[in-house]
């Protein structure tokens, strides 16, 4: 993944909120450092990925050479992950 890595402030709060009562900074690190170990599992209007790394989903939206994460949610789901041909095919709706 060669993008560099933002994250919005709503993103941040839904980080602090469903993951740990941490510093904004600690946070901003956190989402970064998840992002560059997550694994794409969707994709969402627009030129949105969703991933995930060990239980949290990241949404992202892509912007030239940036990805902006939007927001963060808990995944309660047990994970499938889809192999290229179902990545094609496969969109989450809003």
């Amino acid at each position: 993944m060669n993008y560099y890595i933002y994250a919005t402030d709503h993103a941040i709060k839904r980080y602090q909120q469903r993951q740990k009562a941490i510093s904004r900074q600690k946070a901003i690190h956190n989402i970064v450092e998840g992002v560059k170990r997550s694994r794409l599992i969707g994709f969402a209007k627009g030129k949105r990925e969703v991933r995930e790394h060990r239980g949290v989903i990241f949404v992202c939206e892509l912007d030239g050479r940036k990805m902006n994460v939007i927001t963060v949610l808990n995944s309660k789901a047990e994970l499938r992950f889809l192999d290229d041909d179902e990545k094609k095919e496969y969109c989450f709706n809003e």
